[in-house]
């Protein structure tokens, strides 16, 4: 019994003690246990933040979060377990945390004013995700009101360039400034002198010189230089025979004239340029260069779409050789001696579209460098050739194609035309009445031309006159409209009496 006694005291004993040790110790769950929290730290595009990314802190520590904003952006919020707009974002952590930073694309006003009566177009030129964010490119175009130009461009865009471009990298104000037009002003192309609100009489200076608004019967040689044209419709004959004038004229404007012929005939000392001019309204170009033996100027850029008449245009002219290969000759209808004697010319006017014209008179006479390709032309609507290539010492190209049904004149067509030898061949010659001189002195010319139907042909005298290599077999033309061989003939030639038509007969018929 008492055994038992002292054993139970013994364990009551080990019990308390083991009790009071355990007071005393620091295991999991006692008040000295460290908590820590985790922070997830993310951005949108257009910025950073620092510290970034997933972090682990202790609980009641104190951060403190940056954002930083690219150049083309800005911060707006922070989101997530914390809503806030404090930048930076001081943070205690007493939990687990997930935070973004927000960021957007600046944006800025663009405030466009006029001084004067016009306004602005506003283009976006590169585009951002919205208008007018940083970065976006705007093109802005002034546009004067009637009887206002514009000026320039002032405060945050500077210059007199229009249209013109800004780059929205903050917010931006820009004025177009205009001012009332005057009536004399210069037009777009920077050359012509425009006054058509003008009274005949009234002056006005552009740069620097003052001009008068004249009629056709006030211009001389002396005011030329300083005369607005707007409104004149006719300059015919206007320097004729002024063989000392070469004013410049180059900023006329022609833009109301219709006939121009003559303009320049014998102005023998002229050669200004006149690649400004609009002459698309101009019917009536004949004689204009006649004999205007100094012009040689650029024409590439006229518009001759109106033009109906260009006979004798630069007749006597032995210097012009200019580009004139574009234009559009299709409302033509005469082009009679059109080069006769311009002893330079050889432009390539292989593209024109004839198809138009009917007179080709002495068109190309005594051009002596011209041998152009003119194969293709449409010359159906020609009736008369006569010495269209009289002379033209130079010339020797294909004119196998050409459709000559409509010509009844063959005068002197290729008379002293000693380089010409063309298959001409299977021309349709059956219109055609007068044939006298058409080869004479062609001294190349040696060509089969039995087929032709000269049937309506009554005049054919010096035909073959002085035609040093011709011998072809004719014998079978049908010449009843002849009664008896023509005067001079085939004289001087090498024709055989052989290879000659029967006079007054029509072998076949």
């Amino acid at each position: 019994m008492r055994r038992l006694t002292k054993l139970l005291i013994t364990l009551l004993f080990t019990g308390f003690m083991l009790a009071a040790c355990g007071d005393s110790g620091t295991g999991p769950g006692d008040e000295g246990e460290t908590t820590t929290y985790t922070v997830d730290l993310s951005s949108t595009e257009g910025g950073s933040i620092s510290p970034s990314g997933s972090n682990t802190y202790d609980e009641g520590e104190e951060i403190e979060i940056d954002a930083n904003a690219n150049e083309e952006y800005m911060f707006t919020s922070w989101t997530g377990d914390v809503e806030s707009s404090d930048n930076p974002l001081s943070l205690t952590v007493d939990q687990d945390y997930s935070i973004t930073a927000n960021f957007k694309v600046k944006s800025y006003e663009l405030a466009v004013t006029t001084d004067g009566d016009g306004s602005v177009n506003e283009e976006i030129v590169q585009q951002k995700s919205t208008d007018y964010e940083h970065g976006t490119v705007v093109k802005l175009t002034a546009n004067p009101a009637t009887g206002w130009e514009f000026v320039e461009w002032t405060k945050d865009l500077t210059g007199s360039e229009n249209p013109q471009q800004i780059t929205m990298d903050g917010a931006k104000e820009v004025m177009a400034v205009f001012k009332e037009q005057s009536p004399f002003y210069l037009a777009e192309n920077g050359v012509t002198v425009k006054c058509e609100d003008a009274s005949v009489g009234d002056t006005g200076e552009v740069d620097g010189v003052t001009y008068t608004k004249r009629s056709k019967s006030q211009i001389t040689t002396s005011n030329a230089e300083t005369t607005c044209t707007s409104g004149v419709t006719d300059m015919s004959g206007m320097f004729g025979s002024e063989d000392t004038f070469n004013g410049d004229i180059s900023h006329w404007d022609v833009s109301s004239v219709t006939d121009m012929s003559a303009m320049f005939f014998r102005a023998t000392s002229f050669d200004r340029d006149l690649s400004n001019w609009g002459v698309s309204n101009v019917v009536d170009m004949s004689e204009m260069f006649y004999e205007a033996t100094a012009f040689n100027r650029d024409l590439t850029s006229w518009d001759v779409s109106s033009v109906t008449k260009m006979s004798r245009m630069f007749e006597r002219n032995s210097t012009f050789n200019g580009d004139i290969s574009s234009w559009n000759v299709s409302s033509v209808t005469d082009m009679d001696n059109m080069f006769n004697q311009a002893s330079a010319f050889n432009g390539d006017i292989s593209g024109w579209n004839v198809s138009n014209v009917t007179n080709m008179e002495n068109m190309f006479s005594e051009t002596s460098s011209f041998n152009s390709d003119i194969s293709g032309w449409d010359v159906s609507k020609v009736t008369d050739m006569q010495d269209m290539f009289y002379g033209a010492n130079s010339f020797n190209r294909d004119l196998s194609n050409w459709n000559v049904s409509s010509v009844t004149d063959m005068r002197s067509m290729f008379a002293g035309a000693d380089t010409f030898n063309g298959n001409i061949s299977s021309w349709n010659v059956s219109s055609v009445e007068f044939m006298s001189s058409m080869f004479e002195h062609a001294d190349s010319f040696n060509r089969n031309i039995a087929n032709w139907d000269v049937s309506n042909v009554t005049s054919m005298t010096s035909m073959f006159e002085d035609a040093a290599s011709f011998n072809q077999d004719i014998s079978s033309w049908c010449v009843s409209n002849i009664s008896s061989e023509p005067s001079n003939f085939s004289a001087g030639s090498p024709l055989t009496e052989s290879n000659k038509p029967e006079w007054g007969t029509c072998p076949g018929s």
